[in-house]
């Protein structure tokens, strides 16, 4: 699919992860990828028009501007957001944030407070080279370690099926989110959702082009869901309302387009 029609052509970002693959099969623009933090960033420059947004950083804007019917969420394990630890989990007294997302890192702090209620201090990096556990890790690595550590003592805490086993709600990570001053937006969330489901109409082509297809196929096509819809909205209202009363301010109310 071609965003040509927008006139002008919208500048669009997203995070470098497999699992933002299906959204961005039917684009043929060019797009800008950094991890979620990164992209926030760029985001708040005005150098984004739509930007696949970490769903905290969407919650903090002003004047949110969503597109509906698109997240990147889960319904139960997500698989690629974890807290890698080893122990007892009740033996926790620091843990290594990851410095590519805001919204992994405040759903562990969620996740260990408020449902286990443990008292951890948290480690900010401004980079990571290498996890040091217990940490948060998300996306490709937190996948990749899983896999390799999977016969190790190292064990991992999956936060989508902990929000999911505490709550009985979907957790949304991503939101594709939209300059607030773009001209088009009704126009560009449309092509967004028919981008998206030329992807997942591909997705056995995405499967294939992986080098572990089986895997792929259940991360894809189960852990990972892609729509926004009413259990999605109840979802990042949930996450809203601790978002408020951890930090103690009011959230603007998203616009969905």
């Amino acid at each position: 699919m071609s965003l040509s029609g927008l006139d002008p052509v919208p500048r669009i970002g997203c995070v470098p992860y497999l699992n933002a693959r299906p959204l961005l099969e039917g684009i043929r623009s060019p797009v800008i990828e950094r991890v979620p933090a990164q992209l926030y960033d760029i985001f708040q420059e005005d150098k984004l028009d739509a930007a696949l947004l970490s769903s905290i950083d969407v919650l903090k804007l002003l004047k949110p501007a969503v597109v509906d019917g698109i997240s990147i969420s889960c319904k139960g394990p997500v698989l690629s957001v974890l807290l890698a630890y080893s122990g007892d989990l009740s033996d926790l007294r620091s843990v290594e944030l990851d410095p590519s997302s805001h919204t992994s890192n405040f759903l562990a702090r969620v996740v260990l407070e408020d449902f286990y209620g443990l008292k951890v201090d948290y480690v900010e990096l401004q980079q990571r080279t290498s996890a040091n556990p217990p940490a948060v890790i998300i996306g490709d690595p937190a996948l990749a370690l899983a896999k390799c550590a999977s016969h190790s003592s190292l064990k991992f805490l999956d936060l989508g099926e902990e929000w999911m086993r505490h709550t009985g709600l979907p957790f949304v990570f991503a939101l594709w989110t939209l300059r607030i001053d773009y001209p088009q937006k009704s126009k560009l969330a449309s092509m967004l959702r028919s981008a998206k489901t030329d992807g997942l109409g591909s997705l056995e082509r995405i499967v294939n082009g992986t080098t572990d297809p089986k895997f792929t196929r259940t991360y894809l096509g189960k852990a990972i869901c892609y729509d926004l819809d009413e259990d999605e909205k109840r979802g990042l209202k949930c996450f809203q309302e601790f978002l408020e009363k951890k930090n103690g301010f009011s959230c603007s109310r998203i616009q969905y387009f």
